[in-house]
């Protein structure tokens, strides 16, 4: 039952990821100017577009607001089996022995993970904490995911591996941890499209004026502040995508290292067509977002696609580290 529990948990918070994308790819994250309700109610009212209704300022999208409350359901059901889960744990329910502190940790991100989804509404979009928001569900994932993987059997071939390799996984790991964050920086300032539908060049340029002393500009925190659809000036917003892509070559110079050192170890070969596989996906995905002008099918498949990448060297490296100890 807790396993079968985890993989549904798994389910869900891809799900969750989902939806979190789209709502914010489809501009509906103040489709609802109020948490956790829509317009004080538990669902969106039953009114025209436009109707602006009292004591909000916002009017009404009905499209928008059902976007913004589907997602805070599908959260809310994921935070309720978290917290089962973590029950089961305390009851001793795992087939195999899980320690109360991962369980207990990813109950309290969740937690936290919902305040940043209220001050993502009640602090208008603000990009710092959008990303953040967004980080937070690829990293419930990941908790997830090696709950999941703890209650595997482990193989013992996977103890060796040359100290050298593992630093490499370590390394690819924390750098595609830190492109996922400047994607998420990307999207929630709205610098997509920053470079108009041109691949690899930018602005008809190698090297077009950029202002990347403002590209991590933070920006004031308040209800006072409006960050939707951006405040930055074209200048840093094509920083924050020429970083994105630099970022992006990196991280695929990385995996393609990664692949080919680990070549030799015959029993992960699996995992390393995985790998290589979602890096193209990925990576291909990234073009077409940019010269076809930001699709939604194709922008919400690449954060999916980020979110596997991340998965799948999170599984190798719970391969290799935790059966290491």
């Amino acid at each position: 039952m807790f396993k079968k529990l985890l993989q549904t948990s798994i389910i869900l918070a891809l799900i969750v990821v989902i939806l979190g994308a789209y709502t914010r790819l489809s501009d509906a994250g103040l489709g609802c100017p109020d948490w956790p309700g829509c317009y004080g109610q538990l669902v969106v009212p039953d009114v025209a577009d436009g109707t602006k209704l009292e004591g909000y300022d916002r009017p009404l999208e009905t499209a928008k607001g059902w976007k913004e409350m589907v997602h805070r359901y599908a959260a809310s059901i994921l935070g309720l089996v978290i917290l089962i889960l973590w029950f089961l744990v305390l009851r001793g329910r795992p087939r195999r022995f899980q320690s109360m502190a991962l369980p207990s940790f990813t109950v309290l991100f969740v937690i936290l993970q919902g305040a940043f989804g209220m001050w993502t509404v009640t602090l208008m979009v603000h990009p710092g904490i959008v990303t953040t928001h967004l980080v937070g569900g690829f990293v419930t994932t990941a908790l997830l995911t090696w709950l999941y993987l703890n209650q595997n059997t482990q193989t013992l071939a996977y103890r060796h591996i040359l100290k050298r390799h593992k630093y490499l996984l370590f390394v690819t790991l924390f750098a595609l941890s830190l492109q996922i964050i400047l994607g998420g920086w990307t999207s929630t300032n709205y610098a997509a499209l920053s470079c108009g539908d041109q691949f690899p060049t930018c602005l008809d340029s190698w090297w077009p004026n950029m202002d990347f002393a403002r590209a991590l500009y933070w920006g004031p925190i308040g209800t006072e502040y409006d960050y939707e659809y951006g405040v930055l000036e074209s200048q840093a917003r094509a920083a924050i995508q020429m970083m994105h892509r630099i970022g992006a070559l990196i991280i695929t110079i990385l995996v393609i290292t990664l692949v080919f050192s680990f070549k030799n170890y015959t029993h992960m070969k699996n995992n390393l067509l995985l790998i290589g596989g979602l890096l193209t996906a990925q990576v291909t995905l990234g073009i077409l977002n940019v010269v076809l002008s930001l699709p939604m099918f194709v922008a919400v498949l690449h954060n999916v696609f980020a979110l596997l990448l991340l998965l799948s060297i999170v599984g190798l490296t719970h391969k290799i580290f935790k059966t290491s100890v």
